[in-house]
């Protein structure tokens, strides 16, 4: 997976090279970075939409990954961009996104190149894949409610601005986005002490609270434990930080707290357990992995010193590859 990842990260490398170099030669190819900056447009970088729905006479969009809403307007002048987003998220390819510049707002899209269909096309699973020795070596239930909360009070202090937190920190401090590294490095501390999870993923139009803001998703994702209750009976509980800093809580009540409707219309379309080694699961349950963490700490560095709901939308992490 680290050979995969390296790969990709050079294989996006040569393709921003050669998109300046063909614009330098006068071609009308892909805008440079600051070409792009010059006309109010931010290059989003080329990757697969897997869902567009209409919303008050806009498209939201959703891409891999990020777990932050696009928009783009239902206009005549976006008609072949929006055909171009609903194909590609029918086949599940890339295609090549632009942005207006500190908005979510999608401003132009271009097709990918056969190259890119065939990279991304790999890194896309429906197969679980587990993890070949490690799996048997680790608990799949935690034996009390004390060593959970024991395990709770270890990953919540790994939260970005404690004193006891590591690098790279757990950005539970800003939830616009990131919510697929908090998940799989949550699940590392989980397996240095001994022990597996699951992982639940939630879909749909997503509305949550911080307390002091509300930020939009169009899926979050959590780990999801197993531990015996003072009767020894197994019960599941979600542990999320950014959500609550006070303990582990049922998938019910965290659902429940992705759908605040005092943060606007909210909704559930669907959710799914996954092993713990899933990085990223798509709506259609297409699967990717970083069991080397690389993409896992490269994210939660770019995010390390956010907090609270802006920026939004969040920082670029395309240069940690996918």
């Amino acid at each position: 997976m680290k050979k995969f990842l390296l790969s990709m990260m050079v294989f996006v490398t040569m393709l921003s090279f050669n998109a300046c170099s063909d614009s330098s030669a006068g071609q009308d190819q892909n805008l440079t970075s600051k070409e792009s900056s010059e006309i109010g447009m931010k290059d989003f970088g080329r990757t697969v939409p897997v869902g567009i729905e209409k919303e008050n006479g806009k498209f939201k969009v959703s891409f891999i990954i990020s777990a932050q809403p696009y928009e783009i307007k239902d206009s005549k002048e976006n008609e072949s961009y929006i055909s171009m987003i609903q194909q590609a998220v029918k086949d599940e390819s890339p295609i090549h996104i632009f942005l207006k510049s500190n908005t979510n707002e999608i401003a132009k899209v271009e097709k990918a190149t056969e190259e890119d269909i065939r990279f991304f096309k790999s890194a896309f699973t429906k197969e679980e894949k587990t993890e070949k020795g490690q799996s048997n070596k680790l608990a799949s239930v935690i034996p009390d409610l004390a060593t959970l909360n024991s395990l709770f009070a270890q990953i919540k202090n790994q939260s970005c601005g404690t004193s006891t937190a590591s690098s790279p920190c757990i950005t539970f401090r800003y939830p616009v986005d990131g919510c697929y590294a908090r998940a799989h490095k949550m699940r590392q501390i989980l397996i240095n002490a001994g022990y597996d999870c699951e992982k639940q993923f939630v879909y749909g139009n997503l509305r949550a609270s911080t307390g002091s803001c509300c930020v939009s998703w169009v899926y979050h994702v959590a780990i999801l434990v197993s531990f015996k209750n003072a009767s020894g009976v197994v019960e599941k509980r979600i542990i999320d930080p950014s959500l609550f800093s006070t303990g582990p809580v049922t998938d019910t009540a965290w659902r429940s707290a992705c759908t605040n409707s005092t943060c606007g219309s909210t909704s559930v379309s669907s959710f799914a357990n996954t092993a713990g080694n899933v990085y990223y699961r798509s709506p259609s349950g297409s699967l990717l992995y970083d069991n080397n963490y690389v993409n896992t700490n490269c994210v939660l560095t770019t995010f390390s010193s956010l907090s609270g709901c802006s920026p939004s939308p969040a920082p670029s992490v395309g240069h940690c590859g996918f």
